[in-house]
Order: C-alpha cells, then sequence, then structure tokens
C-alpha cells in the first residue's frame, strides 16, 4: 500500500482477555505491540491514553500510514506514530548472573492468586501460559535482569509474534523502578518506543533486562532490552511510566 491509502479507514481490534495486565484490562506491551505491528516500522512509539477493555471490539483509525488510533465509544486508548528510538543499552549480563538473579527475583515476587499482578501476561506468577519476566537486580547501577526462554503460546509459528515481543519488553521497566519507589506505589505502562532487531525464537534462551534512566515527578523513564546468550541485542524499548495518583 503505497501514499496515505489507509488514511481515514478504520478497522476493528480486540484484545483476546488471555493478554491482560491489570485483571480487568490489557496487558500495555502487547496492545503497543498490536499497533505498532500494523505499522511494521523500524521502530514505533505507542502511547497508552487509557485502560484497554479486554473481548470487545475497539476501534482502529487510519490517519495516514504513519499514525493509528485506538479508541473505545470515543475514548482514546492508545495511539501509535512511526518514531526514531534514542537509547543507550547497558552490556548484557553474563547468562548465569541473569539466571540467578531472576530465580531470586521470582521467589520473592510470587504472589497469591489475588495479588494485583499476579495474572499479568507479562510478569504473573500465578499463571501457566504468560511469559513469566521476573527480572531481579543485579550491581548496584539499577539493572535488572533475568534468563527467560521464549514460550510458543500455542502457536505454530517458530517466531514470537510482534505484539508478545513487545509484551516482553514492558514489565521490565516497571521492575526497574519499584526498589527505588515507596512499597505499595502503584506504577503503570504510559508510552513505549521500541524496535525488534531480529524476531525472537520460540524455544531459545535470552536475557530480558531493565534498568531506570530519569525521573520527573510522577513521570519515571526507563529502558529494556533482550539479548541473545552472545550478549546481541533482540529488541530494546525506552519507557515512559506513570506513578497513579492516590
Amino acid at each position: 500500500m503505497t501514499g496515505d491509502a489507509r488514511t481515514g479507514r478504520r478497522d476493528k481490534l480486540i484484545i483476546d482477555p488471555r493478554y491482560n495486565g491489570p485483571p480487568a484490562s490489557g496487558n500495555g506491551g502487547w496492545v503497543a505491540g498490536s499497533l505498532a505491528r500494523l505499522l511494521d516500522a523500524e521502530s514505533v512509539s505507542v502511547s497508552l491514553r487509557a485502560p484497554t477493555p479486554l473481548g470487545v471490539p475497539l476501534d482502529l483509525r487510519w490517519h495516514d500510514n504513519v499514525r493509528v488510533t485506538l479508541e473505545n465509544d470515543g475514548t482514546l486508548i492508545a495511539e501509535a506514530s512511526v518514531a526514531p528510538l534514542s537509547l543507550d543499552v547497558p552490556n548484557a549480563p553474563e547468562p548465569e548472573e541473569a539466571r540467578a538473579a531472576g530465580v531470586t527475583a521470582r521467589q520473592a515476587n510470587r504472589q497469591g492468586d489475588d495479588g494485583p499482578y499476579a495474572h499479568c501476561f507479562g510478569c504473573g506468577l500465578a499463571r501457566s501460559d504468560g511469559l513469566g519476566i521476573v527480572p531481579g537486580p543485579i550491581g548496584d547501577n539499577g539493572v535488572v535482569a533475568t534468563s527467560w526462554t521464549a514460550p510458543s503460546l500455542a502457536s505454530a509459528s517458530a517466531q514470537l509474534s510482534v505484539e508478545a515481543t513487545w509484551a516482553a519488553l514492558d514489565c521490565s521497566a516497571g521492575f526497574a523502578w519499584m526498589p527505588r519507589l515507596a512499597a505499595g506505589t502503584a506504577i503503570i505502562t504510559a508510552r513505549m518506543t521500541a524496535a525488534i532487531n531480529e524476531p525472537l525464537v520460540v524455544g531459545r534462551q535470552y536475557t530480558v533486562i531493565g534498568w531506570p534512566i530519569s525521573r520527573e515527578g510522577r513521570k519515571l523513564h526507563a529502558g529494556t532490552a533482550i539479548f541473545d546468550t552472545a550478549g546481541k541485542i533482540m529488541a530494546r524499548s525506552r519507557q515512559l511510566w506513570l506513578i497513579q495518583r492516590v
């Protein structure tokens, strides 16, 4: 498709309830990745404006070939646009160091079935069909990391989807900030700008990291990245998280 052939076109998008973050709304990374897949660009920035309802048709509106919005009954849920990604990524930790950090973090963060993120598709430990990415601190520079094997997610494809890869990039940014915040502080993903260098292969082991970048009041900036076992960057993101108002 060339030019602005999609401008003004309206489609529908349904986020399957399986891909939740909080119990009643979509995982930020999965929702953002769903829009990024449509734009099919080297890097995409997605702003999440409101919780994404699950299991209902949402309105996709094309504004041109580089911008699309997602709405629910006139409420803006998210907007995505082609945008550059500027990010300095730390070196990958040693795989064994990442594995140990992840094991410790999973033990420390295991929640009951009623925990607020126990069933999150990205990091929930009370479900067996999610990504289960729970990174832990490495060193004293704020980096959190874990080893992780890309799951099939009941798909016949040998590669992880764009949506699942964005979801894999999402939660580690929150984990990077949690040790620096008061216990019980609620934070949410507000924006992700991400790029996938190479598709992730189902069944292969990777290292996932997150790190804090800066804070402006309620605004928490962070980065995440996924490496292969040789330390090559496979995907990366810069994120904005918000501390929720009490």
